[in-house]
């Protein structure tokens, strides 16, 4: 497993209007519109005095660990049986919390986010805990070295786990996510005209809802594509072969 190295800014101060330039500005080089990630690179995002950063390591399982019992669960994730690839595994990321979204990068070089932004209004945050999450207890038996603990962003019934180096970590993590999400909403329902926001940060939000819409598209067009081929495969199960020759 790969041991991460922190880089987080832990007492993030406010931050303040200058940033990158949309398009016409001093940053045009860097921020370019356009959906499908462009102008959102992470190096842009790290320049623009985001409210929460680090490399984290996110967990990869197989779609059926949540409905398997427990014990189960330790068996495909056994070393014996990984030849099977049914075993958990983390991946680096780079998360970036700035404006109305969490974004999710290879590294820190990356030139665009991987998958859909996650939108801070919709995050629901906590530290895990063994005792927790009887149906994914078995994440505390693969813990990456350096890391010893765990929180989740859960959004629409999906539940992400990024493991950390310390509770600390964990706890900035929830305690940021749970303020912007606090913000978004305050600003969203127009209490907060008071409160400076960064013109970088109205920006980058442009770009992380064209990305999001773009993204929303695809899983609608996959979804539909998907029934498609289940209605085909009912037909052809029901009606039978198609007809051959001239009468069939």
């Amino acid at each position: 497993m790969t041991t991460i190295e922190l880089r987080r800014r832990p007492n993030a101060a406010t931050p303040t209007t200058k940033g990158p330039s949309p398009p016409g500005g001093d940053a045009n080089s860097s921020l370019a519109s356009g959906g499908g990630g462009r102008g959102l690179s992470a190096r842009v995002l790290l320049n623009s005095s985001p409210a929460q950063e680090e490399m984290v390591l996110k967990l990869h399982v197989p779609a059926l660990y949540p409905f398997v019992p427990s014990c189960l669960q330790r068996v495909l994730s056994s070393r014996w049986l990984r030849v099977l690839n049914l075993y958990p595994r983390w991946t680096e990321r780079h998360l970036i919390l700035i404006g109305k979204y969490l974004y999710r990068f290879t590294d820190d070089n990356a030139a665009k986010p991987k998958g859909a932004p996650v939108p801070v209004e919709a995050i629901n945050t906590h530290v895990c805990a063994a005792e927790d999450d009887d149906d994914m207890d078995f994440i505390w038996d693969h813990l990456p070295p350096g890391c010893d603990s765990i929180f989740t962003v859960s959004t629409f019934g999906k539940t992400q786990y990024f493991a950390v180096t310390s509770r600390e970590d964990a706890n900035t993590w929830v305690n940021s996510l749970r303020e912007a999400r606090q913000s978004a909403i305050t600003r969203s329902m127009g209490h907060a005209s008071h409160v400076p926001y960064p013109a970088a940060w109205q920006y980058i939000d442009s770009l992380g809802v064209s990305l999001a819409r773009s993204k929303d598209r695809i899983h609608k067009k996959l979804a539909e594509s998907k029934m498609k081929q289940m209605d085909i495969g009912t037909f052809g199960d029901v009606a039978g072969p198609m007809p051959r020759g001239y009468y069939g």
